[in-house]
């Protein structure tokens, strides 16, 4: 029975890592098939390099690409001043297998297609 992998991450098997040595395990692991979750999220920079190197790994055959999606939550700073957002969770997978994702303000919620991945 073929099944959908997920691959759950903390911050903390991260923390340690280059931007490219994230970038890279994310990619493989999404190559082939997995939905990686991540506790927290990439950087900015972080988060256009996986975009760009994916976009140089796609092979319309074997992989189409990356679907990249993040809950957030508002944090205040000193005397509830200066709201920012921190990412909480980062969901990465196939682009043929994370077909309906709906986003609310404290929901994220993916379907996935096992039938194209």
């Amino acid at each position: 029975m073929e099944g959908l992998k997920m691959d759950f991450i903390s911050s903390e098997a991260l923390e340690n890592a280059s931007s490219m040595e994230k970038i890279y395990m994310i990619i493989e692991k999404v190559k082939k098939g997995a939905v990686v979750v991540m506790e927290g999220g990439l950087s900015p920079s972080e988060r256009a390099e996986l975009i760009e190197t994916t976009m140089r790994e796609i092979d319309v055959e074997n992989f189409v690409g990356i679907d990249v999606h993040t809950l957030e939550k508002n944090s205040s700073s000193f005397f509830g001043f200066s709201k920012k957002k921190t990412v909480v969770i980062t969901i990465i997978g196939p682009a043929n297998v994370m077909k309906t994702v709906k986003k609310q303000s404290n929901l994220l919620s993916m379907v996935a297609d096992l039938n194209n991945g």
